[in-house]
């Protein structure tokens, strides 16, 4: 993997672990997320054995510079884009020693237990379509997309890469599946630092 080095971060950005860098772009105030988002949230929460009734108001982030350089985007910024988007919020994790691709909602921070956390939500998408991937010889991985019926909150430091995920309409499947892309290249910062403004902002 590619390992930058000499980074200076842009104004206005935040390290948020070794390596990981949330950059400038985010909400002004704290926000009430929705439902779905909240219930992630709530679940979260509650396997660190803090109950509340409702999850708190959240100030979004749209961007994360990861330690391999890449720039992971966000649905929430991606949506709102009038311009082309990148289609760079579908990320690979490690989570409990296994793979996973998800696509980010958003970036926050959240105080756990007195500690200062930095959370992406993600919608995971399915294990990899046990046929095509055997008739593939392991080289096709294929899986459903859940978005909002699959959220979960991820550390960001579970990220590992930016990936894409391509719809495609196969052969005798009714629904449209997604095949995974790597993508080593994809958005990645300009070696000596990172290059804000190549990345543009519309709020």
């Amino acid at each position: 993997m590619i390992e930058p080095s000499g980074i200076t971060s842009p104004k206005g950005s935040e390290e948020v672990g070794p390596g990981y860098v949330l950059l400038c772009q985010r909400e002004r105030t704290p926000y009430v997320v929705y439902s779905c988002e909240a219930d992630a949230i709530l679940r979260h929460l509650a396997s660190n054995d803090i109950n509340i009734p409702s999850a708190p108001p959240v100030t979004k982030c749209a961007r994360l510079c990861l330690p391999n350089g890449q720039v992971a985007h966000s649905a929430w910024k991606e949506h709102t884009m009038s311009i082309q988007p990148r289609m760079a919020r579908n990320i690979k994790l490690l989570l409990d020693r296994r793979t996973a691709i998800a696509e980010v909602y958003f970036y926050f921070n959240m105080m756990i237990h007195s500690q200062h956390k930095t959370f992406a939500i993600v919608s995971e998408y399915s294990d990899p379509h046990q046929d095509l991937l055997q008739r593939s010889f392991h080289i096709v991985f294929i899986c459903q997309y859940h978005g909002d019926a699959l959220l979960k909150l991820t550390e960001v430091s579970t990220i590992q890469s930016v990936v894409a995920m391509v719809p495609h309409q196969f052969p005798d499947i009714d629904s449209t599946l997604f095949y995974l892309i790597e993508c080593p290249g994809l958005d990645i910062i300009m070696i000596g630092g990172i290059n804000e403004e190549d990345i543009p902002d519309e709020d």
